[in-house]
């Protein structure tokens, strides 16, 4: 049985393995011209999450920024109800130049607080209290998982008008695709949006997986 298990969990790093190697990144990337505010224009994603909630879904911002390690902070802010919502990410460079690495957070997420330290594996689904939306996202493994882990592509950028960006997800339930076209203006162009949508399809993504962004001015404001 051991065995057969050792087996299983082997084939399935392969598989995420082959499907790390099977997205490409942007050559000679230059992190440096990624950072500053960027506009989410379009959404695709196969997960559970995105298809219960694309009707609720709206544009938000995105600011990035460098750390002294190399690593990418990335800071976006969303409408939820009535309310803006900030979310913090570190994506932790790897070897390869527009690939990052990321782990949902062991704190307690800003849209319910100031983040603090955990004391738990899984603190976030403990923080988050009634908000089941979030802990679905980040601890799938309520109480004891360990949240998902996000392997990020930098796929195509020219870094002064758009920037589309495909993640492999990985966790308890399954994993998951998810492509987000950036821009640095509230609208792009026709093509671009073609480009994301075409992209998302060859990432075995269907029409109903794939989202051009609404436009909103909520939020945009306590982004700056």
């Amino acid at each position: 049985m051991q065995t057969m298990l050792l087996s299983i969990l082997g084939l399935a790093l392969l598989g995420t393995l082959h499907a790390q190697d099977s997205i490409p990144v942007q050559a000679d990337f230059q992190q440096d011209k990624l950072t500053g505010r960027w506009y989410s224009i379009g959404l695709a994603s196969n997960s559970n999450w995105f298809k219960e909630k694309r009707h609720l879904m709206k544009m938000c911002t995105t600011i990035i920024s460098t750390t002294a390690e190399g690593n990418l902070e990335v800071t976006s802010t969303y409408p939820k109800g009535d309310q803006c919502v900030t979310r913090n990410s570190l994506y932790t460079k790897t070897e390869q130049p527009g690939r990052f690495s990321y782990t949902s957070p062991r704190e307690c997420s800003a849209s319910v607080g100031q983040p603090r330290p955990c004391s738990q594996p899984c603190c976030p689904c403990f923080c988050l209290g009634a908000d089941l939306e979030l802990r679905a996202e980040l601890c799938p493994m309520f109480p004891t998982g360990w949240g998902s882990k996000h392997n990020i592509h930098v796929v195509e950028t020219n870094y002064d008008e758009y920037a589309l960006v495909a993640t492999q997800i990985s966790k308890s339930t399954g994993p998951s695709t998810m492509v987000l076209l950036y821009s640095r203006t509230k609208e792009l162009s026709p093509e671009r949006l073609e480009m994301f949508t075409q992209f998302s399809r060859g990432q075995g993504l269907t029409d109903d997986e794939i989202l051009i962004l609404p436009q909103t001015d909520k939020c945009m404001a306590d982004a700056a």
